[in-house]
Order: structure tokens, then sequence, then C-alpha cells
């Protein structure tokens, strides 16, 4: 009888050799080399001279390093991977750059980076309009109307918190153009007559995105596919997906049965509001009450998102800040009885991420969490989101109440907005640290170009390590892998390279651990080692498993 041959036995595991290692292990926080098993795990950790005597005996195949550092693969803290994919491949690309005078014509000769021109039936989504481009910083549906008057146009603004739309789409989403009424956390811009000119933000916008389109779940799952090689690029090999809906998770699902995720997420179902996901909340709130059913390898279906507030970028405004007497300020809380759903989530063991742009949202928050961990103090780990308002009576909550503080958007920490903004966006990463509290990074891509981290921790890699650039590289290295990994309860599994945990790495082009963010660039993300992104190199022509 012939001997059993098998790819998954110890002899046909990877020795990667020569290379700068930062490990994100404190107890070992160097090395030079290392095995990955068949199935993807670290097995051996070591110098290169114990590595290589083992692959001899073992006549493994071996990856040489070229000592280029090397580090844990990142985990993003906020990411909108369907909507990137979607905006990157059907969406209708208008540049930033869109005004009065030319947004149609944009519309009209967009384009879309992969030519899915028919995603979204008759209707046309662009991205996205800036206010400054318009007079008096108000757009207006007559800027869309004469050369879209049958078809229903809907442009993105306010990274994502408003949006444009023409006289056809507000009539085919079911808005009284000449009255439409107010709710809750709505802003509808209006003319001297009353009527509405067709830009929308926050909870006005519902309406809008539940009357748009599905695209049909194979487009859903190539957009997906396409973003998440995008993430690679930049090194992620886990995320938090901000705003997950029935459509992403059923498509999900069926890229991990096809064995075709090469990645890890957690999805924060979204349970309101309604507009970012486009599904009405008691469907929203069915799927999260059957969530488990779509928890698969790779996809950990354990968690929630509720938005309490907007943004604090002109001219929305629409973040809630504290009255004179430190009360938040109700007029633009956009999820209601938001103590409620926390404690309705914290008992099944759900991680919920609150996004929080203001002082009197954050504050909200800490309280609603407060009264929760009072009835049950072991209960799970829960996230602020943003952070970018926080007031100094609330930094030492934090720790107390087991609270993740996400900084995001990433590339808003240093930014001319910020700077101009009045102490409205203020990322304060110091009285986060001097605090003790848990903190991750997060692109939020979506509103950014790419999902990129250096670039934006190239600005604060000083102020984070008080002075010391080696320092403040260590801290946000952490931030980028274990302190993510722990965030969502993964840290057994990822976040260092350590014997038994997932073979997810990134290789860099200069040290990272020194502070050397800038310009920094992935060379290669590798994914349970599987290569999965190579700098040069198209996807169908990279070496599997190495």
């Amino acid at each position: 009888m012939a001997p059993t041959v098998s790819s998954k036995t110890p002899n046909n595991s990877i020795a990667y050799i020569n290379g700068q290692i930062y490990t994100i292990n404190p107890y070992n926080p160097w090395a030079y080399a290392f095995i990955v098993s068949p199935d993807g795990i670290f097995t051996t950790i070591g110098t290169n001279k114990e590595i290589l005597s083992i692959a001899k005996s073992l006549s493994l195949i071996i990856v040489d390093l070229k000592n280029q550092f090397v580090m844990p693969g990142i985990h993003d803290a906020h990411m909108h991977v369907l909507y990137s994919g979607l905006a990157l491949t059907s969406d209708t690309n208008i540049g930033f750059d869109s005004t009065s005078d030319n947004i149609a014509q944009k519309i009209k000769e967009g384009s879309c980076a992969c030519h899915y021109t028919h995603a979204y039936e008759d209707w046309i989504l662009a991205n996205m309009f800036n206010n400054e481009g318009f007079p008096d910083m108000v757009a207006d549906r007559k800027y869309l109307d004469d050369m879209f008057p049958d078809t229903p146009v809907v442009v993105r603004g306010g990274a994502g918190h408003s949006l444009l739309l023409n006289t056809e789409a507000l009539k085919r989403a079911g808005y009284d153009v000449a009255n439409e009424p107010d709710i809750q956390a709505s802003r509808f811009v209006r003319r001297q007559d009353g009527s509405l000119t067709g830009e929308l933000s926050e909870t006005a916008m519902n309406k809008a995105m539940l009357a748009f389109p599905d695209p049909p779940l194979a487009h859903v799952k190539r957009a997906l596919k396409h973003a998440i090689r995008i993430a690679h690029q930049v090194g992620v090999t886990s995320c938090q997906e901000a705003s997950a809906n029935s459509l992403m998770l059923h498509a999900l699902r069926e890229l991990d049965y096809e064995e075709d995720l090469k990645i890890d997420f957690c999805t924060h179902i979204m349970y309101a509001p309604e507009y970012p996901v486009g599904e009405k909340q008691d469907s929203l709130i069915k799927l999260l009450d059957k969530a488990t059913e779509f928890k698969s390898r790779h996809v950990d279906t354990r968690f929630v998102k509720i938005i309490l507030d907007g943004i604090p970028l002109p001219p929305l405004f629409t973040h809630c800040g504290l009255d004179g007497h430190g009360k938040p300020d109700q007029t633009k809380v956009v999820v209601e009885g938001v103590a409620d759903a926390i404690a309705k989530y914290d008992q099944r063991g759900m991680t919920v991420k609150i996004h929080c742009a203001g002082q009197g949202s954050t504050r909200m928050a800490l309280d609603a969490i407060e009264s929760v961990r009072k009835q049950n103090p072991n209960g799970p780990r829960h996230e602020i989101a943003h952070n970018s308002g926080v007031h100094d009576d609330e930094y030492p909550r934090y720790k107390p109440l087991n609270v993740t503080a996400e900084m995001s958007p990433a590339m808003f920490f240093t930014h001319p907005v910020t700077a101009s903004s009045g102490g409205l966006m203020d990322w304060n990463f110091t009285k986060m640290l001097d605090a003790g509290a848990h903190l991750t990074i997060g692109s939020d891509w979506g509103a950014a170009p790419d999902p990129s981290l250096f670039g934006a921790l190239a600005g604060i890699v000083e102020t984070v390590g008080g002075g010391s650039k080696d320092k403040g590289a260590e801290i946000l290295c952490r931030m980028l892998t274990i302190n993510g990994a722990e965030a969502v309860g993964k840290d057994k599994e990822v976040g260092s390279i350590e014997v038994g945990k997932k073979a997810n790495f990134i290789v860099v082009d200069r040290n990272l651990s020194k502070g050397e963010f800038g310009g920094a660039g992935v060379v290669r993300t590798y994914f349970e080692g599987e290569l999965v992104w190579e700098r040069g190199v198209e996807s169908g022509q990279l070496l599997k498993n190495l």
C-alpha cells in the first residue's frame, strides 16, 4: 500500500529567516526567524541558527526576509469595507473639487473604477460633493435637475453624513419636496419658501438610503473582495466593520464558505439609525437577534453599532455638544434610548461601538455604559468611536468602565480642518493615555481616500511618546496590533507574533519601531501564512503560501 501523502504534515511548514521581527510580545520583543505551519500558525520563533537547524532537519522551504522589518498584521478598528468597495467599483467618481458650475457635468462624465455602471438600476450614486464649491456653502438640486430631469441622482458629502439629491430622487424616496417635516436630529436644508434644496443630513437621509436600490449579492461580494485587496496593500489583516447590514453578512458568509475571505472581520451590525446601511431598523434588530447564524471562521458577529450624533464639520455641525449647564444637546441625538439598547446587547455579551463626535454625546455614552455596568459588572468591553470631542471630566471614566477609546478617522489627527475647528475636533492621545484608557486606531475608511494609517501616525508619534519618538512608536504599534485584538477579544489568537497564534504578519520597508511612519509602505502582507499581497505583483501572480 502506498504511503499517505499530505500537505498538512510538519515538513510542509515554511521557515522565514533573516528578519527584523518586531513581535509586540513584551517578553520577547525581537526575533530573527520563525516557522509557520501548513495551517497558518506560528510554531517556532527564535534565532536564525535555531530556525535553520529545524528547517534543515525537516527539509523545509525557506524564505529569506533579507533583513526587512516584520510585525504583526494591522487591526483597523474602524472601517466601512462594503461602503468603500462599492465606491471603488460602481459609484460615480467626481472627486472632491466639484462646484455648482460643474457638478452635473462631472457626474455625467464620472468614472467608476471597475466600470460596473448598472449596479443600482437606473439610480446614480456619486462621491462626493464639497459645500465649499457652492454659493454660501449651500448645495441645491437645481444644479442637477437640468441635466438629470428624470434620473434619480444621489451625491454623498459631509464624510458620509450628508447627501445632495436631485428632484427626481427626492420624489422617488418619498419626500414632500414642498413641505417635508423635520424629525429628530434631522437637517433639511431649505429654500426661502421652505421647500427642500435637496441637501439632507443625519436622520433626514433615512428615506433616501432606504429607497436607494441594493446592488446584487454577487456584486457585493465582488466589491468586498476589491476592498479587501486594498486593505491588504496597507497591511490590514483584521478589522472592525463599522456599518454591517444583512446584505454584507450574507456576502461574507458566502465568501467564507467558498474559502475566499482572507481577512478577519468583526462586524458591528447597525442598530440605528437606518441611513448608514439603507436597512429598516426592525430588519436590523431581527438581524442582531440572529447574528450568530452569520458567524463563520473569519467573521465574528458579536458586535453592534449605534450612531449617537453627527459630525463637527462645516456647514453641518451636527455633533452633540454640551449646553451651559453641562447637559447634552438633545436636538443632535440621533438615537434615543441608547442606554436601553446598550443594556440589551450587553446582556447578550455583545460589544457596542457608539459613534460620538461631540462632548455631549461622549458624556451620554459613558453615562449609559456606567448605568449598564452597575447592573452587569462583568459585561463585555464596549467602545466609543472617534473620541474627537471629549470633555476633561470624561477621560478618567474610560478605564474603570472598561471602555475602549477607538480613535478615528486617523486622517484628521493632524489636518488643516482639525486645526481650524476651534477645538471641536481634538483627538487627545496624551490625556487618554495618562488616564490609562485602552486605545485603538481606525482609518474610518470610507471617509478617507484609502485606509493607510502610517501617514497619519507620523504626525502624532512624538506627541504620543511624550516627546520620545521611540516610545511613541512602541505605543502606536501596540494600538495597531495587540490593542485591537484585545478590544475584540482575539488577543489569544492574533495581535502579536507568538507561538500558537495565527501567522498574520506584514513586511514593511522601514523600521516602524523607530517611529519611521512617514513614507512607510507595506512590501508584503500574509494572512494565516498565505501571501495575500505583494508590492508590484498582481493578485493572480502571487506565489501562494510564501
